[in-house]
């Protein structure tokens, strides 16, 4: 794939991830018991996603487009979970296995994907 192709296929799965996205949380909002404000999808070089807790914002890397849903469903719950636990202490690890008791294989399976395609070999 050219690095032309690479950059026109972008907004083609950003606008993918986006679809995918909004349904999840409508879904999840009244399970967390939190309310999303906003939420944007983005290229991001080293993480899966990200989360403002004071503005009630999530940010999703948009290569999630390219991966399996339950890897974008466990990042999705994992910043959302953020709003009620800024940190990875204990309450938020008892509130993932709440909301989502299988979050570890998830977590796992997406933590062996390549974070940015191009680092698939051709």
């Amino acid at each position: 794939m050219t690095k032309r192709s690479k950059l026109l296929s972008m907004p083609w799965y950003r606008d993918q991830l986006k679809k995918a996205v909004s349904p999840i949380i409508a879904t999840l909002e009244p399970i967390l018991g939190v309310k999303v404000e906003r939420f944007f999808v983005q290229r991001m070089k080293t993480k899966w996603g990200s989360c403002n807790h004071k503005a009630c914002s999530i940010r999703l890397n948009t290569e999630l487009a390219k991966k399996p849903k339950e890897c974008l469903e466990y990042t999705i719950v994992h910043e959302m979970t953020h709003l009620l636990e800024p940190t990875h202490n204990v309450r938020f690890i008892t509130l993932m296995d709440q909301f989502m008791p299988f979050w570890q294989f998830c977590k796992d399976k997406l933590n062996q994907l390549p974070v940015r395609h191009e680092e698939w070999a051709y």
